[in-house]
């Protein structure tokens, strides 16, 4: 069957094909469906991105999931299920990545404010051991107490890749100072 054959069908016999084989029909679903999920997830999340992303998980989970489907119930509040699921994980690995980062800033902040009380060369020159968009992203990160997406801004990156040069700016610090005398 062709696309001419399948764009008349409904969505849940789109799924009964798409079940049996043919991509064709997860093309028009996906083509039905995606402005929707997209519109539903950017509300939610405020970043074109990271909504794109997520779009392309749902109906790769639906792809996933196809099996599963059943036909007596309609196929577009099963997408929005799967929808919610995917953006509800999102969120809580967010929240989680959120948490780590936060007990890691705690911990590293009170050095680096020893290091500008006793000798603040000696916390400059730390710090400028870190590559610049290391140094730039925590700077901004600890001292402004900036956003990732207000550091992702300055450095012309994404949000994510924001939040991984702060990581990874901390641990690289971490490390040089040594292990913390309480």
């Amino acid at each position: 069957m062709g696309k001419s054959d399948l764009a008349d069908k409904s969505d849940e016999d789109l799924m009964e094909i798409y079940k049996m084989g043919n991509a064709i029909a997860f093309e028009i679903l996906f083509e039905r469906h995606s402005g929707r999920v997209l519109g539903y997830l950017s509300k939610r999340l405020k970043l074109p991105r990271e909504a794109k992303d997520l779009l392309q998980e749902v109906f790769f989970k639906l792809h996933r999931s196809r099996h599963l489907y059943n036909r007596t119930l309609p196929f577009s509040p099963w997408l929005f299920s799967i929808t919610r699921s995917i953006w509800l994980d999102f969120l809580k690995k967010r929240q989680l990545e959120d948490a780590t980062e936060q007990e890691q800033l705690e911990r590293m902040v009170p050095t680096t404010q020893e290091f500008a009380i006793s000798d603040s060369n000696a916390g400059i020159e730390i710090l400028n051991q870190l590559p610049a968009n290391q140094k730039e992203a925590v700077s901004l990160r600890v001292y402004d107490e900036a956003t990732f997406e207000e550091i992702a801004i300055k450095l012309a990156t994404s949000p994510e890749n924001a939040r991984q040069l702060v990581n990874r700016g901390l641990k690289r610090l971490k490390a040089l100072l040594g292990p913390r005398k309480e």
